[in-house]
């Protein structure tokens, strides 16, 4: 049911906080650089957030590309 925003909210969080410097450098191979990223999303049944870290590839022309949804909260 909240496929699309969940997909929407990781991207957009993805794309500001790579824009901002605020990832963590992970493996380099000859595909691109591996990131993660921490994504926080509202909880739906009570007040605060949980946080999840997320892994992109930074392809070598600049494009990120989410890679791994869920790689550790």
């Amino acid at each position: 049911m909240d496929s699309e925003w969940l997909i929407a909210e990781y991207i957009r969080q993805g794309k500001e906080k790579y824009e901002r410097g605020e990832f963590m450098l992970h493996k380099l191979d000859n595909y691109g650089q591996q990131i993660n990223i921490e994504i926080k999303l509202p909880r739906k049944d009570k007040i605060g957030t949980v946080t999840f870290t997320s892994g992109w590839m930074v392809y070598p022309n600049g494009v990120i590309e989410l890679v791994t949804g869920y790689g550790d909260k």
